[in-house]
Parts: C-alpha cells; structure tokens; sequence
C-alpha cells in the first residue's frame, strides 16, 4: 500500500514539473499578454549655420510585459546622410555594435538599406515599467537655400509608427539674425495639431494625440543669410510656390475644420435629406395621388379571382390563403359541396354538377381533388357509375400530400404560378428602374465616405454617409404601384376595415347572407375570416329565417341553427386552411428528406497671420525623414 501511496505522489510531482516546466519556456507573447503605449515625443532640433539639422529624439514608453529591444527608421530622401548617431536613457549612452539586429542590453547597432533608409537598432531589458528612450543624430544638408528664401521641410514623426502616442511635441532652434516677420512656419498632419512661431529662434508644433500610422511635418522658411555655410541650393525662386501650395492646403482644412465643427448639424441635414429621398420613392411607388380615401368600401372592389386579390394586397407574394379561397369560391359557385362529417370532426368536398363555367384556376383544383386524391383512396371497383358524386375528406387531401410529395408538389407548383400569372394579368404594379446604374451614386457617396472617416477624420459625417446608400438600399420600396393597382388596394383596406366593423353598423345597410358568402371568400385573403363569421353572427341571430339561407351553400352545414352553423362555417374555413397548410408542408418536408437521402448516398496649413502659426493643414507629406519604430 505504501509502494502506491508513493507511486501516486511521484507521479503528481512529475505532472506539477512538466507543467510549471512548460510554463516557463513558453515564448512570452504566449505567457504573458504584452503591450505598451507611448506616453509622450518630445524631439528638440536645432538648425545648424551649416544648414544640417541636429535632431534629439526622446519617447517615454509605458511597458507592460516583457520587452527586450526596438528599432527606428529614417529616410535618406532629402538629406545627403545621416551622422553621429546615438542612443540613450537619460546620462547612460548605449555602446555601438556591429550586429545587426543586436541582441545584448544596452547595444545599438545602425544598417543602412541602400540610398533609401537606414534603420537604428538597439536592445534593452523592460517588464513592466517606464523608460524614456533618446536618439540622437545628425540629417546634413537639411535646409535647401532658394534664391530668396531657405527652407526646412522635414517629418519630424513618420507615418509608420504602429503605435499612438498621448502627446508629441516639437521645438525646432534657428539660428540668430532674423526677425519674426521674416520667419513663416506650417505643421502637417493630424487637424488638431498647431504650429507657433514662439520667436524669431524657436518654432513649435504640438499634437495631443498623435494616432497611429499619423505624421507629424514641420516646414519653414527663414532668411537664408541664417545659413552661410549651407551646400544645397535650389537656384530658384521657392516662396511664391510655398505660399500658394500651404494657402491651398490650409484652405482645404479649414474647411475641413469648419465641417468637424458643425458636423452634427451636417449629418442631422443628411439625415433629413435621406428621410425626405425616402419620403419620396414611397410616395411615388404608392401612387395614391387620385386613388380612394374613404373609411369604408361596402362591396368587393374588383371582379377578379381571389388569388388576383391576394396578388395585389400580399405585393405579389404567394399564400395558401389563395387555395383556402378559391376552393370556397367553388363551394359558393355549387362546382363544390362542403359536408360536415358528424362523430369524425371532418368535412369533406363533395363534386357537383353547377351551369357556371369553371376558369382555368378552379378547373386545376377540381381535377386535383376528384381526378387525382378521390381515386387514389377509392379504388375502381368501388367508384360510384357516371353521373354519381365523388367525395373526398379534408385529412385525405393531406394524406395525399404526404404519400405523394411529388405528384403534389408538381400540383401546387401548376397553380401558383398560375395564380401569379392570373395576378400579374391585371396591372396593379409597374415596373420601376432596377439600381442598375442608379447604384453608381451610392457607390461614389461609399467611397466619400471613407475619404471622410480615413482622411478628413469627420467620423460622425462620414458615418451618416456610409450609413446612407445602405439606408436608401434597404428602406426604398420594392413595388410600385399603377394607379389603378393604388386606388384598388386603398379600396380593398377600406373593405377589409368594412368586414371588421360592419357589425356595429346599421342593419339596413348590412348586405344579404347571399353577399356574405361572396364576401367570406375574400376575407379570407384579408386573414379576417373569423371576425367575419363571429360578426354574423350577431348580425343574423337566426340564419335559417332569413329568405336568401337557403341560396346558400351554408345550409349544408349541419343542423340550421345560427350558432351551430356560424361554428360550423368558422371551423369548415379553419379546417380548410390548416389542411392546405399541412399538405404543402408535408409535401415538401417528404421531396427535402428525399433529397438529402439520395444527395448523401451519391456524394491644418499656416494661419491668418501668414506662417506665423496656427493650425496644421491637412495636405503635406512632402518632407523627408519619418519613417516609423517598433519594440520587440
């Protein structure tokens, strides 16, 4: 027993090792979650008689994690090379190797990429501290001298920093000899950056925060008497150009500053302008300009079939309310008898002989019902002779469905798409447009929009911008209405409204039951069936008294009390539905499951006071230094 007791315990070590073993030399970006945010830049440059550039570069990074070196690049672009460069923390100045990239703290290393950029690397130890790096170097020849004025134009910070910083800040020393009118400077980059023009010996510019991939770009144009010593000249005249290219980009900033101001009020109005684009599409595809406005319509609208009328009021979608309705329609045009089956909670559809010509629809139906389901369950020999009636009861219909999916299925598919051709037929919609070419405006408003939000950083503008194409898109009608299709559907809601009120109405003004059998049919497509029968019956107490109950294929139903056959016609309309709903249900649950068998078995610019300071211009990027770091 002791032997295992210590086998166990062994074999728990031997986990607890392996496992703190395994800890331990996992890489760190696997052990630990690292990051780091750069807390200031602070770059103090001092333009040189010579016309060199003499830069001290400083970041205050925040570590959090393991951290063990970095690396800066600057480009050649502009300066002739770079000299004395060094690197430091505070008084401790990093030692200069050969290796490239270095590997041991407290080593820098410098690797130049052709006449491109070159690129400082240097190696420290950092885990979960502060330290302020210092990089110090030399760009000669900065400053070209024109024939009237010299200039600097240099990128302070360059665009490929990954990394945002909460604050940076630059001062730029010039040599003594010049007045403060002589002096102009601009600052490039992020709009909420400024420029001053402190003296006639210090420029500055600050950004509070710089995002990432942002550059931060000085440019300015002193006497060029302040460098005597400078070897780059242009040999031309430079300021007339310089002031009408920063003029131009500080225009487009402040416009661009102008928009952020009042961008709320901007994208409030664009909203407008969508609602009101909206507001009208919908009020040309409605059409109603000279269609019915009354409450109430009393009689059918239209002298068409019902699936026409499900056509117009479901916008041309297919229901099987349409079926529900026509088969009703049969019963009220005697093609059809519809029987209760007392003790079995059924009815059935009985085929009779009627004078009235059946359409093409109802011919579709009939022969489904007694050509097809009838002798499916009743066998020749048990066919009644000619001139017999043949019956079929609703659960049949769906039994059918279910054991003949197909010769359903194809049943269907004949007759809704002859009811959408029968809908079609009468003109209630038109055609409209497709976005076609009408796409190529909300593409270019997309493609504004990010300008928007990337370049001029209006995020609520370019929000609103991006949001509208897709507002337009997906809120604008699909249909379009002819006028004759409008005034129709406004009439068949008027009647629809009709249906559901007309039992608080006047009674003399109430139709017949002869009409209401009419009427019943189309409150089907109106999904108000049941409020109807309800109604009636507190309109006709006692249905077997009035003198048209008779003309009616309600009187088949069952016993001719009111209630009962109210009931009776309320559970025959239910009954009907649900059948038709079950059948083409089951019918395509049946053909899908058959199918995944046999699928499975086969397969800012310079300011008013002209350079003096002020905003930065939006435009830019022409200096040369930039680049950008990162930490390893």
């Amino acid at each position: 027993m002791k032997r295992v007791r210590a086998r166990n315990y062994a074999s728990i070590l031997k986990l607890l090792f392996i496992a703190v073993s395994i800890f331990y030399f996992l890489p760190d970006g696997l052990a630990e979650a690292r990051s780091l945010e750069i807390m200031e830049v602070d770059i103090s440059a001092e333009v040189l008689p010579n016309g060199d550039l003499k830069v001290v570069e400083s970041r205050t990074i925040n570590f959090n994690g393991q951290f063990r070196g970095a690396d800066q690049k600057l480009y050649f672009s502009g300066v002739s090379l770079y000299s004395e460069v060094l690197i430091r923390e505070g008084d401790f100045y990093y030692t200069l190797v050969n290796q490239f990239h270095t590997s041991e703290p407290g080593t820098y290393s410098v690797q130049v990429y052709g006449d491109e950029y070159f690129v400082i690397d240097w190696s420290f130890d950092a885990y979960n501290e502060k330290r302020t790096f210092t990089l110090e170097y030399i760009a000669r020849d900065a400053v070209v001298v024109h024939s009237d004025v010299a200039e600097l134009y240099y990128k302070f910070i360059g665009d490929e920093w990954e990394f945002p910083a909460s604050s940076a800040f630059v001062t730029l020393g010039l040599p003594e000899g010049a007045k403060q009118d002589e002096i102009m400077a601009w600052g490039h980059g992020p709009q909420h950056g400024e420029v001053a023009l402190e003296s006639p010996k210090l420029v500055s510019w600050w950004v509070a925060p710089l995002p990432a991939n942002t550059y931060l770009e000085g440019r300015v144009v002193f006497p060029a008497t302040l460098v005597p010593g400078s070897n780059r000249f242009s040999g031309k005249e430079a300021l007339p150009g310089i002031l009408r290219e920063e003029q131009r980009w500080a225009a487009q900033a402040n416009i661009s500053r102008l928009i952020r101001k009042y961008q709320i009020y901007i994208s409030l109005s664009l909203l407008f302008g969508v609602a009101l684009i909206l507001i009208r599409m919908w009020k040309g595809a409605l059409n109603r300009n000279n269609a019915y406005n009354g409450d109430y319509y009393r009689e059918l609208p239209g002298d068409y079939s019902p699936a026409a009328a499900g056509y117009l009021w479901n916008k041309k979608r297919f229901h099987t309310s349409y079926l529900t309705a026509h088969i009703l329609n049969l019963s009220r045009l005697r093609h059809i008898g519809i029987e209760e089956i007392p003790g079995i909670e059924d009815f059935r559809l009985v085929e009779k002989k009627s004078e009235v010509m059946l359409s093409p629809l109802d011919a579709l139906i009939t022969e489904f019902i007694f050509g097809k389901v009838y002798p499916y369950f009743v066998p020749n020999d048990q066919q009644q002779g000619e001139g017999s009636q043949r019956a079929v009861l609703f659960r049949q219909i769906e039994e059918y469905a279910k054991e003949n999916p197909k010769e359903f299925h194809s049943f269907y598919s004949s007759w809704t798409g002859a009811a959408l051709k029968d809908g079609e037929k009468k003109n209630f919609f038109k055609e409209h447009t497709s976005w076609g070419w009408g796409c190529l405006p909300l593409v270019l408003v997309i493609i504004l929009a990010l300008l928007t939000l990337i370049w001029w950083e209006l995020y609520l503008v370019g929000t609103v911008l991006l949001s509208a194409p897709f507002i337009l898109f997906f809120a604008s009608p699909n249909t379009y209405y002819t006028e004759f299709g409008a005034d129709q559907l406004l009439k068949w809601q008027a009647f629809r409204k009709f249906l559901l009120h007309f039992s608080s109405m006047d009674r003399s003004t109430v139709p017949s039951l002869v009409i209401w059998e009419h009427y019943l049919v189309y409150a089907v497509i109106l999904d108000v069936a049941r409020q109807v029968t309800d109604q009636l019956a507190l309109v006709f107490p006692r249905p077997e008294a009035e003198p048209a109950f008779s003309q009616t294929s309600w009187s088949s139903l069952g016993t001719a009390q009111s209630m009962a056959v109210m009931h009776s016609m309320n559970r025959m309309t239910n009954n009907l539905n649900n059948t038709i709903v079950g059948a083409t249900s089951s019918a395509n649950k049946a053909i899908a499951a058959a199918s995944s068998t046999s699928g499975s078995a086969s397969s800012g610019g310079f300011s008013s006071g002209g350079g003096g300071g002020g905003g930065f211009s939006g435009g830019g990027g022409g200096g040369f230094g930039g680049g950008g770091g990162g930490f390893r």
